[in-house]
């Protein structure tokens, strides 16, 4: 059975906007993202840089207007895109940093191969081999133990019999 709506529409505020505080970046805004911004003097549409500087802009326009309020708060939201303009290049920053250190060991020259061949054998073995010598030494530490607690036995077994034969 369908449903009636009464003579009303169903009003979809912002189902379709994305979210985008400054801590909620994890890498998906960039430079170019078109983000709607809902400022004191209705809908804003562009990019960061977009939105910065037409929020400076309306605040020169307010205060020359001689409405310091207004200006005050197109100020503020020129100074959140600010932040965020910012926050986007610090992370498309160390996106690059991380980029160029990923891609310097597999750009070797032939020369480094052959010193990494040499530096394979000073490396540590794979866990697995570690683990194997981990118990070998425990092992032998422990039969070494044993050893030496007979050969401190034996020798007060002998000392003892010495006493008693004095």
């Amino acid at each position: 059975m369908r449903q009636q709506n009464n003579g009303r529409r169903r009003q979809n505020r912002g189902s379709n906007r994305r979210n985008f505080n400054s801590g909620n970046l994890n890498g998906n805004i960039n430079k170019n993202t078109v983000i709607d911004s809902s400022g004191p003097d209705g809908r804003q549409r562009g990019s960061v840089a977009q939105l910065n500087e037409k929020y400076i802009s309306l605040a020169s326009d307010a205060s020359s207007s001689d409405d310091r309020i207004l200006s005050e708060s197109f100020l503020q939201f020129a100074d959140h895109y600010y932040r965020l303009q910012k926050e986007i290049e610090l992370n498309s920053e160390n996106k690059e940093v991380k980029i160029k250190t990923e891609l310097k060991p597999a750009s070797k020259n032939s020369s480094d191969f052959e010193l990494e061949d040499n530096d394979k054998n000073s490396k540590k073995p794979s866990r697995r081999k570690r683990g194997f010598q981990l118990r070998e030494a425990e092992l032998s530490s422990a039969e070494n133990k044993t050893v030496a607690n007979e050969i401190s036995n034996s020798k007060n077994d002998n000392a003892e019999g010495d006493n008693l034969l004095n």
